[in-house]
C-alpha cells in the first residue's frame, strides 16, 4: 500500500516540477548581455488635449524617436536603443504635440526577458 501511495505522490509532483523547470528555463533563455533594448508603451495627450506627434528619448549618446502614425492615432510608441550598459542609464523622454511638449525622466535597463521594456508617458 505504501508503494502505491509513493507512486501516486510522485505522479502528482512530477507535472509541477516540470512546469517549474520549464518556467525557469524560459527565463534563463533571455540575453541580459545584449545592449539592444526595445522600449514601448503608451503616450498621453499634452495638457492642451492635442495628441502627440512624436516621442523622442535622450539617453546617453542615443536619441531614438518615433513619429509614426500610431503615436498620434493610437497613443502607442516603440523605439530601439542599441547601446544600453549593464547597469542601465538615465535620461528623458520628450513628447511633442502640435503646440505643446512635455518631458518625463526615464531609466532604461536591460529587461530580464526578451519583451520590450514598458514605459508609459504622461504629462
Amino acid at each position: 500500500m505504501r508503494n502505491r501511495l509513493a507512486i501516486i505522490a510522485a505522479a502528482a509532483v512530477l507535472p509541477m516540477t516540470a512546469a517549474i523547470s520549464l518556467a525557469t528555463a524560459t527565463q534563463a533563455g533571455a540575453d541580459p548581455k545584449s545592449p539592444r533594448v526595445v522600449v514601448a508603451g503608451t503616450v498621453e495627450d499634452c495638457d492642451n488635449d492635442n495628441p502627440p506627434t512624436e516621442v523622442q528619448f535622450t539617453v546617453g549618446k542615443e536619441a531614438p524617436s518615433d513619429d509614426s502614425p500610431r503615436v498620434e492615432d493610437d497613443g502607442l510608441y516603440k523605439v530601439t536603443f542599441k547601446n544600453i550598459p549593464k547597469k542601465g542609464v538615465k535620461g528623458q523622454a520628450v513628447v511633442t504635440c502640435e503646440d505643446d511638449t512635455y518631458t518625463q525622466k526615464v531609466t532604461i535597463k536591460r529587461p530580464a526577458n526578451k519583451k520590450p521594456l514598458r514605459i508609459d508617458l504622461a504629462p
